[in-house]
């Protein structure tokens, strides 16, 4: 049976023409799954009358990320999935490079490639070409910004891969317990990742498979609220979840001042919407702490490898290097607004 490539759509008509096309030009066949999250614009019609061989699951409701593939997946029975965001691109050879590797690593669960912003044609510039976790419970993508030059071109061993497009054995998703459905959007990869890792799993980045991402373009950029309310969310679940007691603290520490900093930096720049969207996702994960001390239980309970483990093969780093990241992505991201003012 040929793999499943599942794409998740909320309201992302004018995004899927695009995706869908690319995904005809695969070197290797594949089943084509669209899973609809009770979308409100014209995409049903879209699917049904513009791609009949499109294999449509249309949901009664909006389940965000997590729990939307996690429905998805319940559907299918294909060996390996693929998960691919509606505005994405694979290159024709994406799926057949990370096949041929997977066989090569009978560990290797979960997959991902070298990820470009925008589209083929455009200057390439990183995204991701794996990402590295921390102690904050959060993760940063390795490359991010800067521009492709074959800098990271060797396969490696990645601590997660973006969700945006991923390829992933079906049965350790399900042994890992799916995503985890209290994770609406964002860091519900790095949790996915995280667990595999743990488990006794490996994820690889294979820099060879290429696709391309216009980021943010179903939810919103990096500075979006709902975005930062999600993340700020998620982390701190990821935090407890995780992390064995000795590094939880070191990294709660080191977390409270990354969020000072935070709630200073949005203050002094008058970014209200982002210091309430901060708070709020704090609030959500205190309200969520009964379910995530459960689910901590779970995870620790299939542990394999011990953090020390995970910091030794280069996977989980520490808060302070997060911050550091955060603040690089912080300058980039303002120069790039001044540099659309300015045009």
């Amino acid at each position: 049976m040929p793999p499943a490539i599942i794409i998740l759509n909320y309201n992302g008509a004018r995004l899927l023409g695009t995706c869908l096309s690319s995904l005809r030009q695969l070197t290797v066949p594949a089943e084509i799954i669209v899973a609809d999250n009770a979308s409100t614009d014209d995409s049903l019609a879209v699917l049904r009358t513009q791609w009949p061989d499109v294999r449509l699951l249309a949901f009664e409701r909006n389940w965000g990320f997590a729990e939307g593939y996690n429905r998805a997946l319940a559907q299918v029975d294909n060996e390996w999935v693929v998960l691919l965001n509606n505005d994405a691109t694979l290159a024709p050879d994406w799926l057949e490079v990370l096949l041929k590797f997977a066989e090569a690593h009978p560990r290797a669960a979960i997959l991902g490639g070298k990820l470009l912003f925008g589209q083929p044609g455009n200057e390439r510039v990183l995204q991701a070409v794996g990402a590295c976790i921390t102690d904050a419970g959060t993760a940063f993508e390795v490359g991010w910004g800067e521009r492709d030059d074959g800098q990271y071109d060797r396969p490696r061993r990645t601590a997660s891969v973006p969700g945006a497009a991923l390829l992933m054995r079906r049965a350790v998703f399900h042994e890992l317990g799916g995503f985890d459905p209290t994770y609406f959007a964002y860091l519900e990869d790095v949790d996915l990742c995280w667990r595999a890792w743990m488990a006794g799993y490996e994820v690889w980045v294979v820099p060879q498979a290429v696709a391309w991402h216009h980021f943010g373009a179903s939810s919103g950029g990096r500075a979006s609220p709902f975005r930062i309310r999600w993340m700020q969310r998620n982390r701190y679940a990821n935090m407890l979840k995780h992390l064995e007691w000795p590094t939880l603290l070191g990294g709660a520490v080191t977390s409270a001042g990354y969020d000072l900093y935070r709630v200073l930096e949005f203050a002094l720049r008058g970014e209200w919407a982002g210091l309430w969207a901060l708070a709020t996702g704090t609030v959500d994960f205190t309200r969520s702490l009964p379910q995530v001390l459960k689910e901590r239980r779970n995870v620790q309970s299939r542990r394999r490898r011990r953090d020390a483990e995970l910091k030794a093969l280069g996977l989980l780093a520490p808060a302070l290097v997060a911050f550091r990241e955060y603040r690089r992505l912080a300058h980039l991201e303002r120069s790039r607004r001044a540099a659309t003012v300015e045009s």
